[in-house]
């Protein structure tokens, strides 16, 4: 088998305050874009699970325990045992990296639910969508996302979603400086800022592509962490007036960062916006989201 790991982009992203146990409540719209890694799923002669990855250009990814893909793996491997679905052999897995990391796009956790996703289609495991909801959870907050696609609401830590209408497709240019940011750094910026206020926007869009007035919903676009982050780092907020002068109509943050995206008219537009960007980033991706419907038929290249 070899299944494309789409990454996402936060069209909203509202951080409340941090909750007892340790994590923070959030409120955000996620959307599928076209933007993925590679997997490639094979069975293996040699017990066990067997992970590979190939990241050019890319910080060294780990290829034990400690991905998520392996974790992932291993967890559904044990599931096939005790419903006695497992092979006997075991499995091999190849990831071929596009996705940049630290980049707030989720592609370590697309590559976690869609390992899941591929490895119960391989082996005909017979799980519910709740059993693989809950193992996607137990592997990340914003697993269980990359198991629906297309346009969500998430809410809680993350792990309590809602599939929305889709909003209809749009081109973006996605750009990742040379710079990571601390998921867990944004997260104590925020906190320790006296003035800090959520924007609230996710309930707004919500309604408005409930309603279907998607030009009223893309208005609504916003991430609270851009409060902390463009202050901490001027360098990105430069960058995103470089995105709006090379043509974006709207330009925010990833995640907690560090990669933006930028909203552009049409595909041409895109083109041409990133040919200009390309002049000084090293890596700009042009791209386009993906309709629920799309994320799931594009999903599997092949299988034999």
């Amino acid at each position: 088998m070899k299944i494309r790991c789409f990454a996402k982009i936060n069209l909203t992203l509202d951080v409340f305050s941090k909750r007892a146990d340790g994590y923070h409540s959030l409120a955000t719209v996620m959307q599928s874009i076209a933007l993925h890694d590679l997997l490639t799923l094979l069975p293996s002669e040699a017990s066990g699970i067997r992970f590979t990855c190939e990241a050019p250009d890319q910080i060294e990814v780990p290829t034990d325990s400690s991905n998520l893909v392996f974790r992932a793996a291993q967890l559904l491997w044990e599931r096939a045992e005790q419903k006695g679905c497992a092979s006997s052999g075991g499995l091999s897995l190849h990831l071929q990296k596009r996705v940049p990391s630290q980049a707030g796009l989720g592609g370590g956790s697309s590559d976690a639910a869609t390992t899941l996703w591929a490895i119960q289609r391989f082996l005909r495991l017979p799980l519910s969508p709740q059993e693989l909801h809950e193992c996607a959870q137990e592997l990340g907050s914003d697993v269980p996302f990359f198991l629906l696609g297309g346009t969500v609401v998430a809410r809680g830590r993350g792990e309590q979603l809602t599939p929305l209408p889709d909003i209809p497709p749009f081109w973006l240019v996605i750009v990742k400086p040379d710079i990571g940011i601390s998921t867990k750094w944004a997260y104590e910026a925020l906190d320790a800022r006296p003035d800090r206020r959520s924007h609230r926007a996710t309930k707004r869009m919500e309604e408005a592509i409930l309603h279907g007035d998607f030009e009223r919903a893309m208005a609504f676009q916003c991430n609270d962490f851009e409060q902390v982050v463009f202050e901490a780092y001027p360098q990105l907020a430069w960058l995103a007036d470089e995105m709006q002068m090379a043509g974006a109509l709207q330009t925010h943050l990833c995640g907690s960062g560090s990669a933006l995206y930028g909203v552009f008219a049409d595909q041409g537009a895109a083109l041409r916006g990133a040919e200009l960007l390309g002049k000084r980033y090293s890596h700009v991706y042009v791209t386009h989201t993906l309709t629920r419907e799309r994320f799931h038929q594009l999903r599997l290249m092949e299988e034999e």
